[in-house]
């Protein structure tokens, strides 16, 4: 009976976690195949990721029913590597994150040494706080590998003592999604050359939750945006992640240039956690509050300022950039009529 218990904890956690490589040994160990079941779970999976950024959670301890969780993760995987879209890869590294982060808040984790063993995975140990059972220390080399690039967890903003910082139990958790996420939006995925006809008709099928090409032209030309607009734009629109401070800076830009709410709307689209709810319902609120456009030492302090155009802010970027063109103009026309030349 206790060893029948043991295997079901573990099984529970490669459910649970299955990108870990325990769960990775169990599908091998177990010569699991993706089936025409497992396709359909892994469809159901990658499809409700895709349109919502999450995916559900499930209780269950029934072994058959945790078994085809995993085996839905594995099918999901084959499915995105047969596809090779780099959107649908980094949305689902986002809700497999916040799937496996909902798991390790509840206390059932935590006392069964889930927590710990995640953290293992790479290669971090958060040491409890003697005094307060809430608060941990983790190496800050650790802790600047994988903490979400966010104004928050900026390391002056934290307590740092002899190596160590301080977090708490919901920075914990939100650390360990960072480093979920990473690893899955930078593990390699070999593309399939032939992919079997059952998982060509599901990406088929899957293709229109992917965002559209934006549609309406914008006002402004690419030479005219700041370096740290620009670096902004070309990542949410690869579907690389921008920070909430950066987001924010980036539709005050936006919006003081002139664009529309749906063509901000359209770049923020790619974004591996997109919402388009929330996403227009800030751009508006942000427009109602006609924010003033963050200044570049704001800008260094989020840790998105690029540190090339020295225009101090960048609504003023423009200005500064042409003046400064129009200047030397100017310069090379006096020097030759001068006869400097």
């Amino acid at each position: 009976m206790h060893f029948a218990n043991t295997y079901m904890a573990d099984l529970k956690f490669c459910a649970h976690y299955p990108f870990s490589d325990e769960a990775k040994a169990y599908v091998k160990q177990k010569n699991m195949q993706i089936g025409e079941e497992a396709l359909k779970g892994a469809k159901e999976r990658l499809a409700q990721g895709l349109r919502e950024g999450e995916i559900k959670t499930a209780s269950t301890s029934l072994q058959s029913e945790l078994e085809m969780q995993v085996q839905y993760y594995a099918a999901s995987r084959a499915i995105l590597a047969a596809w090779g879209n780099n959107y649908a890869k980094r949305r689902m590294a986002v809700a497999e994150s916040k799937a496996a982060s909902r798991y390790l808040s509840s206390s059932h984790e935590r006392n069964a040494g889930y927590v710990k063993k995640v953290a293992s995975l790479f290669g971090m140990e958060f040491l409890e706080d003697e005094k307060d059972a809430q608060k941990f220390y983790l190496p800050f080399y650790h802790y600047l590998l994988y903490t979400p690039r966010d104004i928050h967890f900026k390391l002056s903003n934290m307590e740092l003592k002899n190596g160590l910082v301080k977090v708490t139990q919901r920075q914990k958790e939100r650390i360990l999604e960072e480093a979920i996420r990473k690893r899955l939006e930078d593990s390699h995925l070999p593309k399939m050359k032939n992919p079997p006809e059952e998982i060509k008709k599901i990406i088929m099928q899957l293709q229109p939750l992917l965002p559209k090409e934006v549609i309406e032209p914008i006002k402004i030309e690419k030479k005219d945006f700041p370096p740290c607009i620009l670096q902004m734009v070309d990542n949410l629109t690869s579907s690389i992640n921008v920070p909430h401070s950066g987001r924010l800076a980036l539709a005050i830009y936006l919006i003081k240039a002139g664009l529309t709410n749906e063509q901000i709307n359209a770049i923020f689209s790619h974004a591996p956690d997109y919402s388009k709810e929330t996403t227009l319902y800030q751009i508006e609120y942000i427009r109602k509050k006609e924010y003033s456009m963050p200044s570049c030492n704001t800008m260094d302090t989020y840790g998105i300022c690029m540190a090339e155009c020295r225009c101090n802010n960048p609504a003023r970027y423009r200005e500064a950039i042409h003046g400064k063109y129009a200047k030397l103009s100017m310069e090379k026309r006096g020097a030759s009529s001068r006869g400097d030349g």
